[in-house]
C-alpha cells in the first residue's frame, strides 16, 4: 500500500508469481491501455524474469504462449493507444489480451483500475489456489505520475466475510467482460466467494470494497466522519460540486486539497467559489520537459489515453477524526461522474494506521507539492480548441457504437470489416481511415458506409486489432487515432499465434532458450531486445554461448550432458522436448528470404540440435514418459 512515482510497470512486482507457482488466471481492468505495457505484464505474469523495462524476444514469445486464454485486460473503448511501427508486427497478438467496454465516453466510462490474479502451485497443481488483488489509480500505461495503490492476498478458506463477497462480485463483473474460456463470471464468483483476503498491515479494518458498474450500485460521495479534524483530498480532476462538498466537511477542520494547476485554475473561475473554504490548496507541477498534460483533460474530468509525466494521478481521500484515520482509495476522481454511477469505478474504504496519513501529508502534500494561496490563483481553465473538442466527442461516439466483425475472403485473401452502424456520418466534419494493426496502408472509410475491405496479408500479420484515425476537415493537421477490436469470424486458432511468435523469437533466441533450459547458458545472452533500438549493436554471435565461435554443431547437446540434467532436473529435459515439438516447424517457416547470415547459421544449428535430440528422445523414451 502506498503512494509511488515509479514506472507504471511497478505494479508487476506485486503480481508476478512467487517461485514454485504459476499464474493460472489474470483479470485486469483499466481505463486506458498501452499495449507495450500490457506485453510487460504478460511477461511478468508468466514468471519470465524481472527486467520488464527491457523485454527480450524469447521470453516475450514464451510468455504469450503460456498466458494464452489465461489473461485479459478490460478497458474503455477508444482508449487503446496505437503502438509504434517497430512494435506493431508483434503486437498483432494483443487481440488475445484486450476486451473493450463500449460506454459512450461523452457520458460515462469504464474507469476501474484493479487486477485479480489466481496462482497455483507447480508442485501441487490440483491443490488449492492463491489469489492476489491489486487496486489503485494507475492505468496500464507507461506513465510516471504519482499514483496510489494497495495489494491484498487471498486464500481459499470458505469465507463468509461481506468484504470478501464484495470482491467476489467485482470479480464476476470483470470476468463477464473478459470472456475467457473456462472462466465464466459464475465460475470466478463461486471461487472468490470462498477466498478470504488479508490486507496490508497499515489497514486496520476494511469498511467496504466496491466496484460499481452502474448507478444502482454507486455509493455516492463519502460522508465526513464524526469528529473530523483533518482531511486531505487528492485527485488530478475535481469538479466544482464535489470540491464544494469536501470544503464543507467538518467545522473546526483542517481541509487540504491537492490537484493539478489546471484544475485549480478551472475551479477558481467558478462563481460558486468551491475552493474558498479549504484551509490550504496544493498543486503538483508537471515535470520540466514533460508534454502538455492539459491537452489530455476534458470537461468530464476523466484521464485520457496517453498519460506521460502528468505529475499527479493518485485518487484518494484521507480523514482523521476522533475515531481514528480513514482512507478512500481507488480509481475514482473527485467528480460527480465518478461517484454517481455513470462511470465504472473501484474503491476501498478502510480504517488505517496513523502513519498512512502522516506519510501522505509529509511525503506528498508537504514534500513534493507546492502550496498556493487562494487569492493568488490564476483563474480560468486553459483555452480549449473547439475543433479538438468536436473530434474528441466524435471519437467517443464511434468507440461506443463500434460493433465490428472481420471476415476473410478465401478467394481474394482480403478482409472485410463490417459494423452494425456506419461509424462516420457525412455531417461529422471529419474523415475516417482504417487499417489492420499489422499493415501500413490506410483505407478510407466512407461516410455512411458500414464496411471496408483490408488487403490480404501473411498469417503472422493477421489480427483482430484495427487502427482508426480521425482527421478534422476544418483543421487537417488535427488527428486522433486509436486501436479497436473487431472479432474475426471464424476466430484465429493457435497457428496464427505461433506464426507471430516464431517470427519474434527467431532461431537464435530459440536455441538460447533451449540451452538455458539445459543449464548450458544463463539469462538472456544472445537474445535480442524487443523491439530493437536504433543504433544499438547486436551482440556478436561468438559470445552467444558463453564464449567460442558457434559452429554448425555447437548448439547440439550431447547425450552425456542431457543425462546429467535428466538426473537432477528431468522436468527441464521434458520442457526442451515439448518446445522442440511446439516451435521447430514454426521457427523454420518464419525465416524470411532476406534473413541474415546469423539467422541462417542459427537455423543450421537448430537442425543439428533437433537431429541430436531425436536420438536423445528415443534413448530416454520421452514419448513413453508423458513428455
Amino acid at each position: 500500500m502506498g503512494l509511488d512515482c515509479t514506472d507504471s510497470l511497478a505494479v508487476l512486482d506485486a503480481l508476478a508469481p512467487e517461485p514454485g507457482w504459476e499464474t493460472d488466471l489474470a483479470l485486469f481492468s483499466s481505463y486506458s491501455v498501452d499495449l507495450v505495457a500490457v506485453a510487460a505484464i504478460v511477461v511478468a505474469l508468466a514468471g519470465e524474469g524481472d527486467d520488464h523495462e527491457r523485454l527480450r524476444k524469447a521470453p516475450l514469445a514464451r510468455s504469450c504462449e503460456r498466458m494464452r486464454d489465461r489473461f485479459r485486460v478490460v478497458c474503455q473503448a477508444g482508449r487503446v493507444a496505437v503502438p509504434t511501427s517497430s512494435r506493431a508486427p508483434t503486437l498483432v497478438i494483443a487481440d488475445r489480451w484486450i476486451r473493450e467496454v463500449r460506454h459512450d465516453g461523452n457520458e460515462r466510462s469504464w474507469h476501474a483500475k484493479l487486477a485479480l490474479v489466481r496462482y497455483r502451485s507447480l508442485k501441487a497443481p490440483d491443490g488449492d489456489a492463491e489469489w492476489r488483488l491489486w487496486l489503485g489509480s494507475r492505468n496500464l500505461t507507461r506513465d510516471t505520475s504519482w499514483d496510489s495503490a494497495l495489494t491484498a492476498h487471498g486464500e481459499i478458506s470458505g469465507s463468509s466475510d461481506p468484504i470478501d463477497k464484495s470482491v467476489a462480485r467485482a470479480g464476476a463483473v470483470l470476468a463477464d467482460k473478459a470472456d475467457l474460456p473456462g472462466w465464466s463470471a459464475t465460475n470466478v464468483k463461486d471461487e472468490l466467494r470462498r477466498v478470504h483476503w488479508e490486507w496490508p498491515e497499515d489497514i486496520r479494518e476494511v469498511v467496504s470494497f466496491a466496484m460499481w458498474p452502474d448507478a444502482q450500485r454507486a455509493p455516492g460521495l463519502p460522508r465526513p466522519p464524526r469528529g473530523l479534524r483533518h482531511v486531505v483530498a487528492v485527485s488530478p480532476f475535481v469538479n466544482g460540486s464535489v470540491a464544494r462538498q469536501l470544503s464543507e466537511w467538518g467545522r473546526k477542520t483542517k481541509r487540504r486539497l491537492l490537484t493539478t494547476p489546471s484544475t485549480l485554475a478551472a475551479l477558481a473561475a467558478q462563481n460558486t467559489e468551491p475552493l474558498a473554504r479549504f484551509s490550504s490548496l496544493h498543486q503538483l507541477d508537471i515535470p520540466v520537459g514533460a508534454e502538455d498534460a492539459d491537452a489530455d483533460q476534458n470537461e468530464t474530468g476523466d484521464d485520457q489515453m496517453v498519460e506521460v509525466h502528468r505529475g499527479l494521478h493518485a485518487k484518494l481521500v484521507w480523514a482523521r477524526s476522533t475515531r481514528g484515520d480513514e482512507l478512500w482509495l481507488g480509481s475514482a476522481n473527485l467528480t460527480e461522474r465518478a461517484w454517481d454511477g455513470r462511470n465504472t469505478e473501484a474503491v476501498v474504504h478502510a480504517r488505517v494506521a496513523s502513519q498512512v496519513g502522516e506519510g501522505l501529508v509529509d511525503g506528498l502534500v508537504k514534500g513534493l507539492a507546492t502550496e498556493v494561496r487562494y487569492d493568488q490563483l490564476v483563474t480560468g481553465p486553459p483555452a480549449e480548441d473547439p475543433a479538438e473538442q468536436v473530434l474528441e466527442r466524435l471519437r467517443n461516439r464511434i468507440a461506443a457504437t463500434w460493433d465490428a466483425r472481420l471476415e476473410r475472403d478465401d478467394a481474394s485473401g482480403t478482409f472485410r470489416c463490417e459494423t452494425q452502424a456506419a461509424p462516420l456520418r457525412a455531417t461529422d466534419g471529419a474523415s475516417l481511415s482504417a487499417r489492420l494493426l499489422g499493415q501500413t496502408d490506410w483505407v478510407q472509410w466512407a461516410p455512411n458506409a458500414t464496411a471496408v475491405e483490408f488487403p490480404g496479408t501473411a498469417l503472422h500479420r493477421q489480427t483482430e486489432l484495427v487502427v482508426l484515425e480521425l482527421r478534422s476537415t476544418e483543421v487537417p493537421d488535427l488527428v486522433i487515432s486509436w486501436v479497436a477490436r473487431a472479432g474475426m469470424h471464424p476466430p484465429f486458432d493457435v497457428a496464427r499465434d505461433r506464426a507471430v511468435l516464431a517470427r519474434l523469437m527467431g532461431p537464435r533466441a530459440f536455441l538460447v532458450w533451449l540451452r538455458t533450459l539445459l543449464d548450458d547458458v544463463t539469462g538472456g545472452a544472445g537474445d535480442d531486445p524487443w523491439p530493437e533500438r536504433k543504433g544499438e549493436e547486436r551482440p556478436e554471435p561468438a559470445n552467444r554461448y558463453g564464449g567460442g565461435s558457434p559452429s554448425a554443431t555447437s548448439g547440439a547437446p550431447t547425450l552425456e550432458s542431457v543425462l546429467r540434467v535428466w538426473i537432477r532436473n528431468p522436468t527441464a529435459v521434458r520442457q526442451v522436448d515439448q518446445a522442440l515439438k511446439t516451435w521447430t516447424r514454426e521457427i523454420r517457416d518464419a525465416l524470411s528470404e532476406d534473413a541474415s547470415q546469423d539467422d541462417r547459421s542459427a537455423l543450421g544449428e537448430l537442425d543439428c540440435f533437433e537431429a541430436a535430440w531425436n536420438v536423445i528422445r528415443n534413448g530416454l523414451d520421452l514419448e513413453g514418459t508423458g513428455s
